[in-house]
Formats: C-alpha cells, sequence, structure tokens
C-alpha cells in the first residue's frame, strides 16, 4: 500500500466502493439461485403430476407392470420435490435476508466512505491552501517588483513619483488595486473571506453578490439565533432503525415517528384541477422550520392566462431566452438573449421542488444535488412504493447527515442550520393530488417510469406547477405532442431533462466547437451503449418504455449530437445505418432472473443530418444506442480543419484538438457548466432549471427539444421498417398522425397502435 495518506485513503475508499458491489452482486446472486431453484420445484411438480397421469392410465388398460414402474419413479420424483422444496425455502429465506440487511450493509459503508471522502477533501483543500497562499506570495512579490522598475523609469526620464506614495505603494496595496480594476472590469463584487458566497461553496457563482447566495435568509435573519424545532407531523422524514446515528453535530434534529403505511398506485385524475393557487410569502419571516402548517408556500413567477396564444406566450422580447416560431414541420431554432430578464423571483426566494417517482435514477443521480443547491429546496418525495420511500428516506439522511456535518466542521452555520430545516420539513406522500392540492410546489422533478412522464407532466402543468422531466419525453411522439399543447396552453416552464447538454465532454466540446477550433462540424460519433439493463424488467417492455435501447440509452446521444452541431439546425433526414441498424442482436436473455425472448431493439445504429433551414449547412451524426456493447468508433467530432477526441490522463480528462494532419494542436481539461465542485450533469441540468424559474426564463433543454429526438427515433424504425431506407423526419410525423386519425377518440389507442407499428420493424 502507497506510503502517501492521500494514496491510502482513496485506496480505502476503493475498497470501501467494492465491498457496496459485492454486497450487492451477492444479493442479486442469491436471488438467482432462489429462482434456479423455484423453476426447479415447478419442472418436479409438473413431472410428478405427469406421471401420477400416466399410471391411471396404465390402470385403465390393464397393464398393472407398467402402472407400478410408473408409479415408483413418481414416488422418485416425488422424493425430490420435497428435497427441492426445502432447499427452495432455504434459499428464500437466504436471498430474503440478504435483501433486507442490503440497505443496512450500503448505509454503513456509504457512511464510511463519506467520512474517508471527507478526510480526503480536507487533505487536499489544505494542500490547495498551501499552493493558494505561494501563489500570493510570489504575485505580490511581482507586484513590487515591477512598481520599483516603474519608479526607477520615472526617475530616469525626469517625471515626479507620485506624490500621494514617495516610496511607491505596498505590494498589499498593488494587489488589492489589481483586483478591484479587475472586478470593475466583470462588474463582480469579491466576496470576503468568511462571506456567504465563496469560489469553494456549492451554488457559488463568478460575479454574483454575496449576498445573493445567502438563501437561508428566507428562514432566518442572519443575526437571530434558531428557534427549537417544533413538532412535526408523522409523514415527515425520520431515521430508519437500521441507520447509523447521525453524527453529534446534528443531534438537535427531533426524532419523528415513522411513516404510516402507504397505499399503492399513482393516482392520474383525468381533470385538471382549476383551483387557484395561493401563494403569499410573509416577509417577516420566523426562524422557525417551515411547514405546511405553520408558512405558504413560495409565490411563482407571473404566467400569461390560460387563453393566451402560444406566440404571446414565447412571445420575442428584447430580454428573454426563447423559442422562435419555425416553419410548419419544423424544428423549433432555440435563440439565447443575455440582456436581463423580467418576473424574477427574490434573490432570498428558494424554489420549492416535488420529486415524483422516487426510484434508482432518482436516489441516485437526482437526490445528491440538492443538498449542494441552496436555491431550491426539495419538500417531498411522491411514490407510492413503500419501499421506495423507505430506500428515499434512509439515502436522503445518510446524504444531510454527511453535509450537516461538513458544513459544522468548515464553521459554516447557516448552511448546517438549513440543511437541518430541509430534512425536518420534507415529505412523504403516495398521491400527486397530495403534491398538488396539500404542497403547492414550484417544481416537480419527474423520474417515474416514462409511460407515466406526460400524464403527470400535463397534470403538474395545469394545476400551475412547473415540470422537469427525465428522458425520454414520452412513450410516442404523439403522447410529446400533447405535452406540448399543454405547455402553451399554460404557460409554465417545462425542462427535458436530458443531463448529456450538461455533461463535461459535451459541454466543452461545444464551447470548442463555437469558437471555431475544428472548423465547420462535419460529422460525429457518439455512442452509448453497454450490456443491457437486465435486472429491470420494466426497461424491455414496451408498454413501460415505448421501445428498446435507442428510445432509453441512445436519446442521449441524439440530443448532445444536436446540442453540438447547433441548435439553430433542426433533424431532417433519418437512417439505420448498416450493416446492423435497428435490431434484436441479442435475442434470448436473463431478465429479472429467468431467460425471456426480447421484443424491443437491443441495438441501434442511425444516421442523422441536422440542417440549417436558412443557410442549408449541415453535419451529420453517427449515433448507436445498444444494450449489446459498443460497435460504433469512440466519440469524434470532426470538422473541416481538424478533429476532438478525448482522452483520460490519470483522474484528469482532456478534449484534444487535432489539426488537419493529426498534429496534437490543443488540450483542454474538459468541465463543466460551472466551476463549482460538484461534477455531475444532474447537477447542472437541475440548477439550470432552478435558475430558470427564479428568472422566469425556458431552459434551452424545451418540451420541443425533447419532441423532436422522439421524432428522431420514431423515424428510425421507419427507416428500418422501409429497408433501411433514409426517411425525412416530417414523413415520420406523417405517418404518426395518419395512425392518430384512425383514433379520433382514443389517445392512448393512437399511442399504442403507433408503438406497435415501430416496433414490428425490429421484431420481424
Amino acid at each position: 500500500m502507497s506510503e502517501d495518506p492521500r494514496s491510502r485513503l482513496r485506496e480505502a475508499l476503493q475498497e470501501i466502493r467494492n465491498a457496496l458491489s459485492q454486497a450487492r452482486e451477492s444479493v442479486v446472486l442469491l436471488v438467482m439461485r432462489r429462482n434456479k431453484v423455484y423453476e426447479e420445484v415447478q419442472q418436479l411438480e409438473r413431472r410428478v403430476t405427469d406421471l401420477e397421469q400416466k399410471a391411471r392410465l396404465a390402470d385403465q388398460i390393464n397393464n398393472p407392470a407398467l402402472a407400478a414402474e410408473i408409479r415408483a419413479e413418481r414416488d422418485r420424483c416425488a422424493a425430490e420435490l420435497e428435497h427441492a422444496r426445502a432447499r427452495l425455502a432455504e434459499a428464500e429465506a437466504e436471498a430474503e435476508a440478504a435483501k433486507a440487511n442490503l440497505p443496512r450493509q450500503e448505509a454503513q459503508l456509504q457512511q464510511q466512505a463519506s467520512e474517508l471522502d471527507l478526510r480526503l477533501r480536507q487533505m487536499e483543500t489544505t494542500r490547495s491552501s498551501a499552493e493558494a497562499e505561494d501563489l500570493w506570495s510570489r504575485a505580490t512579490e511581482k507586484v513590487r517588483q515591477l512598481q520599483h522598475e516603474a519608479d526607477a523609469r520615472a526617475e530616469l526620464a525626469g517625471r515626479p513619483v507620485d506624490p500621494v506614495s514617495p516610496a511607491g505603494p505596498t505590494p498589499e496595496q498593488s494587489a488589492e488595486e489589481m483586483l478591484r480594476a479587475l472586478e470593475s472590469q466583470i462588474e463582480a463584487p469579491r466576496s470576503e473571506p468568511g462571506s456567504a458566497s465563496t469560489p469553494n461553496e456549492p451554488g457559488a457563482q463568478a460575479g454574483a453578490p454575496a449576498t445573493s447566495m445567502r438563501y437561508i435568509e428566507l428562514d432566518a435573519p442572519v443575526d437571530s439565533e434558531p428557534a427549537p424545532p417544533s413538532p412535526e407531523p408523522a409523514d415527515r422524514i425520520a431515521a430508519p432503525p437500521d441507520l447509523p446515528a447521525p453524527p453529534p453535530a446534528v443531534q438537535n434534529v427531533p426524532p419523528v415517528a415513522p411513516h404510516a403505511p402507504l397505499p399503492s398506485g399513482l393516482v392520474i385524475p383525468r381533470q385538471p384541477v382549476s383551483e387557484p393557487r395561493e401563494n403569499v410569502q410573509d416577509a417577516t419571516a420566523t426562524t422557525e422550520p417551515v411547514t405546511p402548517a405553520t408558512a405558504e408556500p413560495l409565490p411563482p413567477p407571473p404566467s400569461p392566462p390560460e387563453d393566451a396564444p402560444a406566440s404571446e406566450i414565447s412571445r420575442s422580447s428584447q430580454d428573454s431566452t426563447q423559442v422562435a416560431q419555425a416553419p410548419a414541420g419544423a424544428a423549433p431554432i432555440i435563440r439565447t438573449q443575455t440582456q436581463k430578464e423580467h418576473s424574477r423571483m427574490e434573490p432570498e426566494q428558494r424554489v420549492r421542488v416535488a420529486a415524483i417517482g422516487t426510484g434508482s435514477i432518482f436516489r441516485g443521480a437526482h437526490l445528491p444535488v440538492y443538498p449542494d443547491i441552496p436555491q431550491a429546496q426539495l419538500v417531498a418525495f411522491c411514490d407510492p412504493d413503500p419501499e421506495a420511500h423507505r430506500l428515499t428516506r434512509a439515502r436522503y439522511q445518510s446524504l444531510m447527515f454527511a453535509k450537516i456535518e461538513q458544513a459544522r466542521e468548515r464553521k459554516d452555520t447557516d448552511t448546517a442550520e438549513r440543511l437541518e430545516r430541509d430534512l425536518a420539513a420534507v415529505r412523504f406522500v403516495h398521491d400527486i393530488s397530495e403534491v398538488i392540492e396539500e404542497i403547492r410546489p414550484d417544481l416537480v422533478d419527474i423520474c417515474t417510469q416514462p409511460f407515466l412522464h406526460v400524464p403527470l407532466s400535463i397534470r403538474a402543468l395545469e394545476a400551475g406547477i412547473h415540470v422537469m422531466c427525465e428522458k425520454p419525453i414520452s412513450r410516442s411522439w404523439l403522447e410529446a405532442e400533447r405535452l406540448i399543447a399543454t405547455v402553451h396552453r399554460t404557460g409554465k416552464l417545462y425542462q427535458h431533462n436530458e443531463n448529456w447538454l450538461w455533461d463535461r465532454d459535451y459541454y466543452t466540446a461545444k464551447k470548442l466547437v463555437d469558437a471555431g477550433v475544428i472548423g465547420e462540424p462535419v460529422l460525429m460519433f457518439l455512442a452509448t451503449a453497454h450490456g443491457g439493463p437486465e435486472g429491470a424488467g420494466k426497461f424491455w417492455n414496451p408498454e413501460y418504455g415505448g421501445g428498446g435501447a435507442l428510445l432509453d440509452n441512445g436519446i442521449h446521444a441524439i440530443g448532445a449530437s444536436w446540442y453540438i452541431s447547433g441548435l439553430d439546425k433542426r433533424p431532417t433526414l433519418v437512417k439505420a445505418a448498416e450493416p446492423f441498424g435497428m435490431s434484436i442482436r441479442m435475442p434470448n436473455r436473463i431478465i429479472d432472473g429467468r431467460f425471456q425472448k426480447v421484443t424491443v431493439d437491443d441495438d441501434a445504429h442511425i444516421l442523422i443530418r441536422f440542417e440549417h433551414p436558412q443557410t442549408g449547412a449541415w453535419a451529420t451524426a453517427h449515433v448507436e444506442g445498444s444494450w449489446s456493447h459498443r460497435d460504433s468508433p469512440d466519440t469524434a467530432i470532426i470538422g473541416t480543419t481538424g478533429k476532438i477526441l478525448f482522452q483520460n490522463d490519470g483522474d484528469r480528462r482532456f478534449a484534444v484538438v487535432y489539426d488537419a494532419y493529426d498534429r496534437e494542436a490543443r488540450r483542454i481539461e474538459v468541465s463543466g457548466p460551472t466551476w463549482q465542485h460538484w461534477p455531475s450533469s444532474f447537477y447542472g441540468e437541475i440548477l439550470n432549471m432552478v435558475e430558470c424559474i427564479r428568472n422566469n426564463t425556458p431552459s434551452i433543454s424545451t418540451a420541443e427539444f425533447g419532441a423532436e429526438c422522439s421524432a428522431i427515433v420514431g423515424a428510425t424504425y421507419l427507416s428500418e421498417k422501409n429497408g433501411r431506407r433514409a426517411v425525412h423526419v416530417d414523413e415520420f410525423k406523417a405517418f404518426a398522425r395518419d395512425i392518430a386519425a384512425r383514433y379520433p377518440d382514443d389517445p392512448a389507442g393512437a399511442d399504442n397502435a403507433l408503438i406497435d407499428a415501430l416496433l414490428a420493424a425490429v421484431r420481424r
């Protein structure tokens, strides 16, 4: 083992991660063993029944010898059956015990990992501070030398030295003047040490006033002491019995009774809620924790009337980001303006967010970022599954306890108290009706299965709530069209959560392409491929997802390729690419522990042409979306004068620019859309939507963007159906509308008919 303390910590962290993987793998193996024994029991039961029938037939034909032989065989099988049933009971007990014990093991290992990670960050911070002090000393020495040189030149030239400071300013004065000059150029007040907004603070932004990050002032004045927490309702978060005790620094969080059993089923009422939302925020907020019984929700930004036309909702003002009206059948052209926005939220207001669907994607990717976004407050978790609530409760507590302890250790009392209030105030509900009628958030974060994306989004939009929803936008393009109509009618903000737009690789590549470092983009290869989500059967069921690998996995690369090509272009031609096209490459798989036939595409190779409607400029993308491993070349963005590839160098990742002679021209370390410590693309997309609401401006990833990506998928199926002939996106839309016309009063029937017609292309 290495002698470097940081290396030892990294190795220990890796050992914990390996132990976590082994714990999860052991559960999977036990479940698979149980399933195997169960199948053996079923086979023996069928064998015993079959032998008994054959024995009776032997009796009927008066063949007692044959009947006796068959019954002897039956008795042997019956004995094996009893033994197999005993093994099944044992396997079931082991599997259930492992499943029940896994959350506790995960929590313990994650807590250990959090502690080691904190120690590692402290070491890195100490080293960074020493380096910063060294750089500061060198800078001030350089300023002093330059000042002396300037004084000497002035004396030689016969010019008098500054009478106000004959001996010249001190190095500290010169450095301060340089900083003030720089700040005046970027119009950004500098945060003093210990202020609420520092470069290392989550949520801090370059150029933002220090007070803009003190979102905790919504709940408590800066100079006041927090009031003791009041007793919380039973549906607030409470520590499960198998979770480690919270750190001493947060022992003042009151214990809460466990949540009552939850009924199952997400209720999706057909009628929209017409009751107006009463959002009034008392300007004299107390220091007590915010609860539905003592505080009202924040007011949403003003929105156009429901009868306002779409052109009014997205009208062209000089200071907004908007979706411009495109020609009929064309994709919208997304324009970004940079001037000041109107109708913004107050700086101290936080966006109140309710999570709808708390499965793996939410717990693993979305939930961890919220504690690092002080502009947002998670106020509710909505899921019909009690097990999902239990796992979410444990995960949220573990995250918040770790963040609170870190804040206490760095003497950041404001952040620690904000996190404690958020932890105590969050609610668990099982029905979106409770979210809409009782909690009334500003924003819902939808992470359900795709078949619920559009119904739940429409329900929230019609209730006056902004929406961000996981990809894909819907099961079918027809569903997405209904969603777009609702967005326009309600005037609320909607974000299609395509996290690759905030991924550090593609964000860096986009900046380089826009800077012209490879000339005009011509061709790109983007692949998103793995072996398949075989432990999650819903991914393979078109009734839940509407498709296979391309719609679930390849949709990332579709959106990213359009983003890099330029959102001023629009997708036109789509083709299933040779030699694989849209296909089922590995038709026999163990899904949810048993062999099944695959009925959706598990591999897709497609070509997309993005074309500018005015200039005719185009770029082509080859996209692979696969659950049968990668066949496509690695990610490459090729232009008229060079190309961009990505390379790893230890823990660092670079976008490498090559010139026309394949010589390395530039090497740039990739970075996300913020310079803060959080590298996750999910952090970027969630922060983006929160700031869009705070500034009342549409997201770059609109419902139209998500719908066009869905149309590209549909056109690919149609291309495969037509012998891999290139298909125009408008041709696919006409095909879909023709099917919809056959179901004038049955939108769901039209969706299912379209999905069946497209999947028939890969089921041949």
